[in-house]
């Protein structure tokens, strides 16, 4: 009777053990699946909004160019909606240098096209490019280390 008593204990621990132990593996890799798919959503937002980006600078700078040589008839409209969109996809902190720059870049080059002085234009539209290109590459290797390491950046440019 003893024995069976012992054997019915042991068999009641070694249950709850391996209960336990299952709880502690499903919520190991439940966590582990949701920084997958936080680190997959992430990483494809940051793949649109560079995309995003590269259309919209694109469009930008050829507005520019056809409000200052030949505009058609909603031409400046569609250049202040594009410089719109560009603006609200950066970051207004100033500490974010690049943005700041692009940021401050977009007025000028609005007003250099609207007045069809195409030299000064040329020279805005030059700047412009290289730094939406390097925050674009900036981006491109903050997202290539986030997928690499599945550490995400925070809004303060800070892992979480």
């Amino acid at each position: 009777m003893e024995a069976a008593i012992f054997g019915f204990i042991g068999a009641l621990i070694g249950g709850i053990l391996a209960f336990i132990g299952s709880l502690f593996s499903t919520f190991g890799k439940s966590k582990d699946v949701q920084l997958d798919v936080r680190t997959k959503v992430v990483t494809n937002e940051r793949a649109q909004w560079r995309k995003d980006m590269r259309e919209l600078a694109a469009a930008f700078v050829a507005l520019s160019t056809r409000v200052a040589v030949n505009p058609g008839n909603d031409d400046e409209y569609e250049l202040e909606r594009t410089r719109v969109l560009i603006r609200l996809r950066l970051n207004a902190n100033p500490e974010h240098r690049l943005d700041a720059r692009l940021i401050s870049a977009l007025p000028g080059i609005v007003k250099s096209a609207r007045t069809k002085n195409i030299d000064e234009l040329t020279t805005k539209l030059e700047s412009f490019e290289i730094d939406m290109q390097a925050l674009l590459k900036r981006e491109w290797d903050k997202s290539k280390g986030e997928a690499e390491t599945g550490n995400i950046a925070g809004p303060d440019g800070h892992t979480a």
